[in-house]
């Protein structure tokens, strides 16, 4: 079995932001459920690409009394799917972190938002459809080197 942290850890090196730097910092259980709620959203958009992608949740009772919650896949993951998975993850982060900027729009000023909005929306939406192109890609060069043990193939 495959923890889920190990997924984490690969989008952790690809997300630089510092609210999630601290909230890891300040509560790493809120942390990893944060991420896990990416997880989930993030698994829709390739499962149907990827086989038996379901998790498992074990209680870990701590030294101290405390019981930790740890997630696993049900199988071992490949390095390619954990970097598939990864990338889904990144992507539904920056997807939100997008969104946030749309929503805000309308609320402010055409001056105000060009103040606030230093990168550009379009150069976001450009990024967003880069990360969603990289993830396509890797799922489709996964399909083609396992073809044979994709659901839709009869096994």
């Amino acid at each position: 079995m495959t923890p889920v942290t190990e997924v984490y850890d690969m989008a952790m090196l690809v997300i630089q932001d510092y609210q999630l730097d601290n909230l890891a910092k300040a509560d790493y259980n809120a942390f990893l459920t944060y991420l896990e709620g990416k997880l989930m959203v993030g698994i829709p958009e390739i499962e149907a690409h990827m086989h038996d992608l379901e998790l498992v949740h074990q209680e870990n009772k701590q030294e101290d009394g405390t019981v930790q919650i740890e997630t696993y896949f049900t199988r071992d993951l490949s390095s390619i799917e954990k970097a598939i998975i990864s990338k889904a993850i990144v992507y539904k982060w920056y997807q939100q972190i997008h969104q946030d900027r749309v929503v805000i729009q309308p609320h402010l000023t055409i001056k105000e938002f060009k103040q606030v909005d230093g990168n550009g929306m379009k150069q976001r939406s450009e990024q967003l459809d880069k990360l969603k192109e990289d993830l396509m890609y890797d799922i489709s060069n996964y399909q083609l080197s396992n073809m044979s043990a994709l659901p839709y193939w009869g096994n």
